[in-house]
């Protein structure tokens, strides 16, 4: 018994004297946060704001070193077919010739480039979006949540009009338009140097 007792109070030393596991890096999502311009019932109310997630996306290009993001460049691109709003309907509408139209524009593109150091784990750079046969350049920021010899982890989000894409319907010309012109992307991600 002594034996056991010893062997048990020598593994918890040695348990209380290993360093912790690095955290994990959180899952890799990119999504855009819809709002109702204007409430009509009560699941607008429970579903604002929506989140539109991206189920299919890749870093198919990436540039940089871990150590120092400066300088560093990345390709993203976004498959507007795989949106998931947690409803179908929705979805489909979303994907339709007045919004998305994916049929037509099936890749969503995002070029990072210009990236400068701001903080200590805080960053900036300029993200040009392809979607809808327009481009638009965006000045980001985003944070580094994790880094190791091939790769970093970011996250990050911006605001932007779904009217810069020619998206969906300008209130100004119907004001029944429900869908509000501001949105929001947020991302977590993992990018590989290629």
């Amino acid at each position: 018994m002594k034996t056991l007792t010893a062997l048990c109070f020598l593994a918890l030393i040695g348990c209380k004297n290993d360093p912790p596991a690095p955290a994990a890096a959180p899952p890799d999502r990119i999504e855009v946060l819809a709002r109702h311009r204007s409430i009509a019932s009560q699941d607008d109310i429970a579903s604002d704001p929506v989140v539109v997630r991206f189920e299919k996306f890749a870093v198919t290009k990436a540039s940089f070193d871990p150590k120092n993001l400066e300088g560093g460049t990345a390709t993203i691109t976004l498959d507007p077919t795989s949106i998931k709003t947690g409803s179908r309907e929705r979805d489909t509408d979303l994907q339709a010739p007045e919004w998305l139209d994916a049929g037509k524009f099936a890749t969503i593109t995002i070029d990072v480039a210009n990236v400068k150091k701001q903080a200590d784990t805080k960053y900036t750079a300029d993200a040009t979006v392809g979607s809808h046969g327009l481009t638009k350049t965006y000045p980001v920021t985003f944070e580094v949540v994790g880094t190791t010899a091939n790769s970093v982890s970011i996250k990050g989000e911006q605001p932007f009009s779904r009217l810069d894409f020619a998206i969906g319907v300008d209130p100004a010309m119907d004001p029944t338009e429900r869908v509000d012109t501001a949105l929001t992307i947020q991302w977590t991600l993992t990018l590989k140097k290629t």
